[in-house]
């Protein structure tokens, strides 16, 4: 929960990557678990955990064999595919305290309004304040309408302004409307709103739209709760809309520029042409390293960041990347690795699907999946992000309640 301050002070005052610092750490979690496993407490390995596995040595694979890359020991701690891989491992094999995951969740709330708070100031004073130092651009205002504000996350990791929000804020909202906290419940969602429009990233917006999923699946009469928040939905976005514009955020400006996109007339200048051209292109060079793929040039393991010229010239020079992730797995890693990363993702969403099923609780699948449904617009296979650790760790919370509460009742009726 306080991973965005502890990578303030690792990274930008100890000048150490909080993220390879926290893997490493993972590595001693793993281990521990290894050594104290019995036959009272057996290791759990569940089957999304395996294809993970196999994708993470089909990554290394194609880096290090394809690519002809030299392997250093450090590449074992600087893959956050390792760090997602060794904290699920570990979650799976917690038993999760009740009081301890309670605390969790309180904390998690009120940095949600830090994070609120945060995203305001970057947008109403300046898009630097507490923005990590590489990413600071002395000629950016606070008013932009198109500049993506990053809020507490920067630090993190660049995608962790949804990856860690939006789950937590899913988790919050499904958590007071089951306690049929209404009210309450409206203002959250208005938070959400107001954060994921201020972040300008559209893939943020979609995900947190999906909270009105979870409002209507958690309820008991979902008709008539589909037709309230068919009303409240457009009532929502109003309040936001002249939320923003009273603290002085052109909402308007945000909304034409960056969402409608209406300063640009032409399709192949909009979000949609990059990815309607990025189809193109993928059908155009796919097939030539179809069965293995072409390798991850420019981001991967030990890589020079030279470009991709193949692929940059193919895009106009418009990006280096297929800004779709899926096109984007299949290009670089080829069928054997697209298949293998696939089928961690149909086990790992089929598994959150029928705990949510089990428990009620609908939050974490919906979290899981919103990673699923934002890899159509970016790029990114790993889930080493707060929000998404903490939304399988609620889900396994869930569980272990839910089988303790059925233990109990078998108990009773014995007495």
């Amino acid at each position: 929960m306080f991973s965005p301050f502890l990578a303030y002070v690792s990274l930008g005052i100890v000048k150490m990557d909080f993220n390879s610092t926290l893997t490493v750490l993972t590595y001693i979690g793993v281990f521990l678990i290894l050594i104290y496993g019995n036959k009272s407490n057996p290791i759990k390995f569940p089957t999304y955990l395996l294809f993970y596995l196999l994708f993470i040595l089909y990554v290394y694979h194609s880096a290090f064999y394809q690519l002809n890359r030299e392997f250093k020991i450090a590449y074992l701690y600087k893959n956050a595919l390792i760090g997602a891989f060794n904290l699920l491992f570990i979650i799976e094999n917690l038993s999760i305290n009740k009081k301890y995951f309670e605390y969790l969740f309180k904390i998690s709330k009120k940095i949600i309004i830090l994070a609120v708070i945060t995203i305001l100031i970057q947008q109403a004073y300046s898009a630097n304040f507490f923005l990590r130092e590489d990413m600071v651009d002395e000629n950016t205002s606070g008013t932009s309408n198109v500049e993506r504000l990053h809020s507490i996350y920067s630090w993190v990791g660049s995608l962790t302004n949804g990856l860690g929000f939006v789950p937590i804020f899913l988790l919050v909202v499904e958590d007071l409307n089951k306690r049929k906290h209404s009210k309450r419940v409206l203002l959250w969602i208005l938070l959400g709103v107001v954060y994921s429009l201020l972040t300008k990233s559209r893939w943020i917006m979609v995900n947190t739209l999906m909270v009105f999923i979870v409002v209507l699946i958690t309820h008991h009469d979902k008709f008539n709760e589909f037709l309230k928040y068919l009303f409240v939905i457009p009532f929502i976005l109003i309040i936001s809309y002249f939320t923003l514009n009273a603290i002085g955020v052109n909402a308007e400006g945000i909304v034409n520029e960056r969402v409608l996109e209406k300063g640009k007339s032409k399709v192949s200048e909009k979000s949609a042409g990059t990815r309607l051209l990025a189809i193109q292109v993928f059908n155009k060079l796919y097939w030539k390293n179809a069965v293995f793929g072409k390798g991850d040039i420019k981001y991967g393991m030990g890589g020079t960041g030279r470009q991709d010229y193949e692929l940059r010239n193919a895009l106009a020079r418009k990006s280096s990347q297929l800004h779709v992730g899926y096109l984007s797995l299949f290009y670089m890693y080829g069928f054997v690795g697209g298949i293998l990363f696939l089928s961690f993702l149909f086990f790992f969403l089929r598994k959150m699907y029928r705990n949510a099923k089990n428990t009620a609780h609908w939050a974490p699948f919906i979290a899981i999946l919103g990673f699923a449904v934002a890899n159509l617009t970016l790029v990114t296979f790993s889930l080493l992000e707060l929000g998404l650790l903490f939304a399988v760790l609620a889900d396994k919370y869930f569980v272990e309640q839910k089988k303790s509460n059925l233990m109990l009742k078998k108990v009773k009726k014995h007495v």
